[in-house]
């Protein structure tokens, strides 16, 4: 007689748990002292044994040895079988022995749930979707999809879910069985735009309250294009001026073709950008244009189209307001023959003006600056045109025609009047020339003119013999070849296709011997690692001269730290790569292709302080020029003043008294240094504004 039966459910390759009740009625409390597993009727596969032994002993069975252990749960119990088979489905009997009480069999009925093997979803072809998203379903159009499950004992059942935020319309599900598989399809009328994006999951199960395996599909909508707009024109373009146009369509899926025309024509020219929306597809398309005066009032059209619905493209268009600068072109006079304008000609310009709105100003300018009209300098203004009366070289250059409108100002191309004139002499060329008899001079005549002339003629002119033609190889070249035999002056005269110039340039051949020392020579922007000496040029022995130096410091004057070469022409030595706070001698002389100066001029110069140092406040300049805590030289110098002032009356007095006697004893006093047997005279007193001059 079968006292207890329990059912099992237990899932392939998963655990079971067979419970063996041991309770207590009213009448015993008491335990089992032998508990025997049975699987069918008499085939014992675990026992636990406590009839002789102070501790329980335990037993299994081979064909389960290695899955099976016992437990107990709550007052039961329990056999664990691990890694649950097929075969281990049947009946199972725990029978418990008592001391007294007579014994107990439960009967336990183990069901194997074999779980569904996989679950495929199919399209409307019925074709599997092997990734997450369905193929594309157009807008308003129906959908059929099926999931079948494989295998399973028993049969799973097939559920869809459908997650979203609205339901689907007009659903369907259809249960389909055939031998091993079962399928549900899930049909859906009309898809809807809330569609797109919607997950649909499809779950299956062989158990109650419990879902053994599922997967999911994303719905795939093609939507129409809801909308189209341009956007950008709402203020007036400007001709010649590159604006953008941007058309905007919403809804589209896939994104939307975007076609613009220009009064029907399409526009090739065209950049497209795609954002897309949460599930409201948005194309961005913008016209890249630069409109000129001829489309003002033009339409521009925008289409947006999406190749699955053909007949449901959006379209709008927008009429172009333009509005421009003046236009202006600038050219001569009809009557004027542009390669024949010389000194002396009167010339006109006219300014071509295309202008909305009119224009409200109207000016000229040449190389850079305005031309008004001034009688003294014959120069008239009238409407459009510009009147040169009597043209100089001066009047060379490009001349610009500028006009204003409400919309801005413009200025046309520059129109380059070429003005001719005979040639001149160049004021800013060497006039000296020094050789020595028998020596050979490259001369340059340096001349204004244009065109460039053709030829020169050279004369030479002495006291002796007077004036003489010299011959020239080449006339046609600026330089001669002159070679002195003797002193006196070279005279050129160079001519172009309008004349030959009528004062000739006048060149001085002399001795030619080293230049003079320089003069006046002083230290100019002191800083802590450079600075400058500037002189006054002596005579250059007829030959170009420039300065240069050596540079050695106080300490050492006779050890040579680097030697500096200044340009030819120039006034000026740069010397750099110098030590902050550092008191140094600088020999300048004057050299030439003769050779160096006799005399040298000595500057000593003592360099600013390091401006990164703490200690200084930022001051980068010399030591002779900083005046930090001004206040405090303030009071000394008044007070040196005041000495100064008492001294002088005394000296004065002295003075008076030595008138007295016949004889003077006030004179100036320079500082005087004696250094390696060279007198050095500063010009100012002992201390850091010392700026001597000294000369060897």
């Amino acid at each position: 007689m079968k006292d207890n039966v329990i059912h099992i459910d237990a899932v392939l390759g998963d655990k079971a748990e067979l419970p063996c009740h041991v309770q207590t009625t009213n009448s015993t409390t008491e335990s089992p002292i032998l508990i025997i597993w049975y699987r069918g009727q008499d085939y014992p596969i675990y026992s636990i044994d406590q009839r002789e032994h102070t501790t329980s002993q335990h037993w299994s069975g081979l064909s389960m040895k290695e899955r099976i252990y016992y437990t107990e749960n709550k007052g039961y119990a329990v056999l664990i079988i691990e890694d649950i088979r097929t075969s281990d489905g049947g009946q199972y009997r725990c029978r418990e022995d008592f001391k007294y009480s007579p014994t107990r069999n439960n009967f336990i009925l183990l069901d194997i749930i074999v779980p569904p093997s996989r679950l495929e979803i199919l399209d409307n072809e019925k074709n599997v979707v092997w990734n997450s998203t369905l193929p594309p379903v157009m807008e308003n159009e129906p959908l059929e999809i099926t999931c079948k499950a494989y295998d399973g004992n028993p049969l799973p059942r097939l559920t869809w879910n459908i997650r979203g935020e609205n339901n689907l319309d007009s659903t369907i599900y259809g249960i389909e069985i055939d031998d091993n598989t079962v399928a549900n399809v899930l049909r859906i009328d009309h898809v809807h735009r809330e569609n797109l994006g919607r997950k649909l999951i499809c779950e299956a199960s062989n158990m109650k309250n419990t879902i053994q395996i599922s997967t999911s599909v994303t719905m795939n909508v093609y939507l129409k294009p809801l909308s189209v707009s341009i956007t950008g024109a709402e203020h007036p373009f400007l001709s010649g001026e590159p604006s953008n146009l941007d058309c905007i369509s919403y809804g589209s899926r896939p994104a939307a073709n975007i076609t613009w025309y220009h009064n029907g024509r399409v526009i090739e020219y065209e950049t497209k950008r795609i954002k897309v929306v949460g599930n409201n597809n948005m194309t961005w398309s913008t016209l890249k244009l630069v409109p000129s005066d001829d489309d003002n009032q033009s339409v521009i059209s925008c289409v947006a189209s999406n190749i699955y619905f053909p007949a449901d493209s959006k379209e709008q268009q927008i009429i172009l307001n333009v509005h421009y600068p003046p236009r202006l072109k600038i050219c001569l006079g009809r009557n004027l023959n542009v390669s024949n304008i010389k000194e002396g000609s009167d010339v006109y310009f006219e300014c071509t003006i295309n202008a909305s709105p009119s224009i409200t100003r109207l000016d000229w300018d040449h190389n850079g600056s305005n031309v008004g009209q001034h009688e003294s300098r014959r120069t008239i203004v009238s409407n459009q045109t510009l009147v040169l009366q009597s043209i100089t070289r001066k009047g060379s250059g490009s001349y610009r025609c500028i006009a204003s409108n409400a919309r801005g100002k413009s200025i046309s191309d520059a129109y380059n009047l070429d003005v001719k004139y005979e040639p001149s002499c160049k004021t800013d060329q060497q006039r000296v020339y020094g050789a020595h008899k028998g020596e050979t001079a490259w001369v340059k005549c340096d001349v204004n003119s244009n065109p460039i002339p053709t030829s020169f003629r050279w004369a030479f002119n002495n006291s002796v013999s007077g004036l003489m033609n010299v011959a020239n190889s080449d006339k046609s070249m600026a330089t001669i070849k002159f070679k002195v035999l003797d002193f006196g002056t070279l005279l050129c005269w160079a001519t172009n296709s309008l004349a030959t110039q009528s004062q000739p340039c006048v060149y001085h051949i002399v001795p030619a011997g080293r230049p003079d020392p320089p003069r006046n020579c002083l230290p100019v922007n002191v800083t802590s690692t450079r600075f400058a000496i500037r002189c006054e040029p002596g005579y250059g022995g007829g030959l170009p001269q420039h300065f240069a130096c050596t540079l050695a410091t106080i300490d050492r004057p006779d050890v040579v730290e680097a030697s500096y070469v200044g340009q030819t022409g120039h006034m000026v030595v740069k010397i750099t790569g110098l030590r902050p706070s550092t008191r140094y001698v600088a020999t300048v002389y004057a050299s030439n292709a003769k050779g160096s100066s006799v005399g040298q001029v000595r500057v000593y110069v003592e360099t600013a302080p390091n401006p990164k140092d703490p200690r200084v406040a930022g001051d980068s300049t010399s030591t002779a020029t900083r005046f930090s805590e001004a206040a405090h030289i303030g009071m000394l110098l008044l007070g040196c003043c005041f000495v100064g002032v008492c001294a002088m009356a005394v000296v004065y007095a002295k003075r008076l008294a030595a008138n007295v006697r016949g004889r003077s004893v006030f004179r100036e006093r320079q500082t005087v240094r004696i250094q390696n047997g060279e007198e050095i005279r500063f010009t100012g007193s002992k201390g850091v504004d010392e700026r001597p001059v000294v000369t060897s």
